[in-house]
């Protein structure tokens, strides 16, 4: 019988994350280096800091180039900044696309903003959907004026497949799929999926359909970190998993606090070879999958001391 996405067979998020743990072959979570790592955690907080602990959780860092939450335009211009926030890094050894002196999510959020700024309305589908790769390139040049963003022609294929569904099925603007799911973050997470090629996030990983729904679950953490405080359009927001694929560093920071233990083949396998991991392969599925339920371990062993 053939499986397709409605007949997921292993839940999203952290039951995804639980099963994929559970038969990880080259990623293993050290449970008493988490419990070492959530004790130095609290004692940098003193008990009156417990709330602000608490909101921490889904809310990360943002630039100063981020949209300003009484923009009218912020939830496009966050659609458009999470939906081309994918393989920023050129492989190692070679030179890095930078811009506004920066790397990675820091730089994309910077052009997009410089965009912006300059009058190219890149939050708008009716824009985007006709932009051409000779545009986007200009709009992501880099520092030095030579590197281009990575994976430039996808990128603009994207935009244009994006944009089509908003046009075609939302009244050219994300907003209306907030409004459409109820403010209601599951529902949104659904439409996301559904609707949306980039953020289907759905893999086989021994035997089972899984889905760890990091890019569609970092858009609308992010949509409710900027409006929660807003009444007329505040999202419902329950069950999420943890923002740490925002900029993609948080692996390196977990392997380095030995939360997260890497086996010799997987360790070579980086030495040895400059290509990144290719999306939904099993290395790539153990450590988002064990990222993302280590994060979660530390966070409630966190709450706990308390």
């Amino acid at each position: 019988m053939e499986n397709n996405s409605s007949d997921c067979d292993v839940k999203e998020l952290l039951q995804a994350a639980e099963y994929i743990a559970r038969k990880a072959q080259d990623v293993k979570i050290e449970e008493n280096n988490i419990k070492k790592v959530a004790a130095n955690i609290t004692s940098e907080f003193v008990k009156d800091n417990e709330k602000i602990l608490k909101q921490l959780y889904n809310v990360f860092w943002r630039p100063e180039t981020y949209p300003d939450v009484t923009d009218s335009k912020a939830v496009d211009w966050l659609f458009v900044l999470h939906t081309l926030n994918f393989s920023l890094f050129n492989p190692k050894g070679t030179k890095q696309w930078t811009a506004g002196n920066s790397d990675g999510y820091n730089a994309l959020c910077f052009a997009i903003k410089r965009a912006i700024d300059e009058k190219k309305p890149l939050w708008n589908p009716y824009y985007y959907t006709k932009i051409t790769e000779c545009t986007l390139k200009h709009i992501f040049r880099s520092d030095d004026g030579k590197t281009d963003i990575p994976l430039l022609r996808e990128r603009c294929q994207i935009l244009h497949a994006v944009g089509k569904v908003l046009l075609n099925k939302y009244k050219g603007t994300f907003v209306e799929c907030v409004k459409l799911s109820n403010y209601n973050s599951d529902n949104l997470m659904k439409i996301l999926f559904y609707e949306f090629e980039p953020y289907r996030d759905e893999a086989i990983y021994e035997g089972k359909h899984v889905r760890l729904l990091t890019k569609a679950n970092s858009l609308v953490s992010d949509i409710w970190a900027c409006y929660r405080k807003n009444k007329l359009f505040r999202l419902n927001i329950h069950n999420m998993m943890s923002t740490i694929f925002i900029d993609y560093h948080s692996p390196t920071v977990l392997h380095h606090l030995r939360i997260l233990d890497y086996s010799n083949r997987l360790l070579n396998k980086f030495k040895d070879s400059d290509a990144p991991l290719k999306h939904g392969s099993r290395e790539e599925l153990e450590i988002r999958g064990c990222s993302l339920l280590a994060v979660n371990k530390l966070y409630t062993c966190v709450l706990q001391k308390y």
